[in-house]
């Protein structure tokens, strides 16, 4: 079995290479463990609108680190593209650049570190073991949780992550392992700022075929990787601004376009979306600028505003005063964000934002 590994990197020179031996200590690299040992390895690294070092750092760890991969069968390149975007650099891998006789495809980012190190090892043995899932993720953890001694931000931070940690599984672009003939079925348009969204609902659904079925993703169990805490309030009013940007022109496309689209016969959305984007690349920034156009006002969809109210009244309302307080909090907190974004997106400012 031949699993291709996808990192897709952006002016990462400074962190890629602590990430790449991170994932050398997986155990499924280490010459004393028994994971997977006739799996074959590919790991393809995109650099993709860099204005750093990134691609020479990732071609310099990778020499040295294959070399030291315990006799494992591990193939590697770096393939630069010179257009930033992720959807566009993972159009790229996934199409172009993994191996077709990839069985599964594990996609990562160029700035975490694995929490455990059979994290890639039960990432894939949970996909391997449930027919009927098609991604397996880990547990994302804030890296701020490894700190004796944290900051009120950072305790905050861990705190709130840790409070949105159980239900059901999503998709984090940071780590996850799919099942390489459904991604092959997805083509992302260019310019979607958050894909992670998207890439659930084209998985969870077939590309839009069928009904929702959440059974498509699990979670691994003892598989987890650290990404880097945000520190500043700029940093997280920037990020959460993204988030909701994102969110946004996910539900414009994904329910408002291709639920109703697509073929429950064809092909699917993905084909639907690489016809359209080779007939005609600016139909992705028509159709937003489109929906932004026909909300008025107010272009954010009505739940995002309330959110923090959703399901109050659950478990027999038992301490709902609060819960009610908390919420409040919580949406006087999200306000300015969903204001700004709000802004951004009838600015024309959603498309590629980061």
């Amino acid at each position: 079995m031949l699993i291709s590994i996808g990192m897709l990197a952006w002016n990462e020179e400074d962190v890629i290479e602590a990430t790449l031996a991170s994932l050398f200590r997986q155990s499924v690299f280490q010459e004393t463990s028994g994971d997977l040992p006739d799996t074959e390895w590919e790991i393809v690294i995109v650099p993709n609108g860099c204005t750093d070092g990134t691609a020479a750092v990732a071609q310099r760890a990778l020499a040295k680190l294959t070399g030291q991969a315990a006799g494992r069968k591990v193939a590697f390149e770096v393939r630069e593209l010179d257009e930033p975007g992720k959807s566009n650099a993972w159009n790229h891998y996934v199409h172009e650049f993994s191996s077709k006789r990839a069985e599964l495809i594990l996609m990562m980012d160029a700035d975490i570190e694995f929490g455990e190190a059979e994290t890639v090892s039960n990432t894939v043995k949970a996909l391997l073991h449930t027919p009927q899932a098609v991604v397996a993720v880990d547990l994302p953890l804030k890296d701020a949780i490894k700190k004796p001694s944290k900051t009120l931000i950072e305790r905050i931070s861990v705190a709130a992550s840790g409070a949105s940690a159980g239900g059901t599984p999503g998709i984090s672009g940071q780590f996850f392992c799919a099942r390489a003939a459904a991604l092959r079925q997805i083509w992302m348009p260019k310019g979607l700022p958050v894909d992670d969204g998207f890439l659930r609902a084209m998985i969870v659904t077939d590309c839009f075929r069928s009904a929702f079925d959440g059974s498509k993703v699990i979670r691994a169990e003892h598989a987890s990787h650290y990404f880097r805490t945000l520190t500043t309030l700029r940093e997280i009013f920037r990020h959460e601004l993204r988030l909701v940007i994102g969110t946004a022109l996910n539900c414009y496309l994904n329910w408002d376009f291709l639920s109703f689209a697509t073929d429950p016969t064809g092909p699917g959305a993905g084909v639907l979306i690489r016809n359209l984007s080779e007939n005609d690349p600016a139909w992705f920034q028509r159709f937003i600028d489109n929906a932004i156009m026909n909300h008025g006002f107010w272009v954010l969809p009505g739940d995002m505003l309330f959110r923090r109210f959703a399901g109050l009244g659950r478990n027999g309302g038992r301490g709902l005063p609060r819960k009610i307080f908390v919420a409040s909090v919580g949406f006087l907190m999200d306000l300015p964000v969903f204001i700004a974004a709000n802004r951004k997106l009838k600015k024309g400012g959603g498309i590629g934002f980061w």
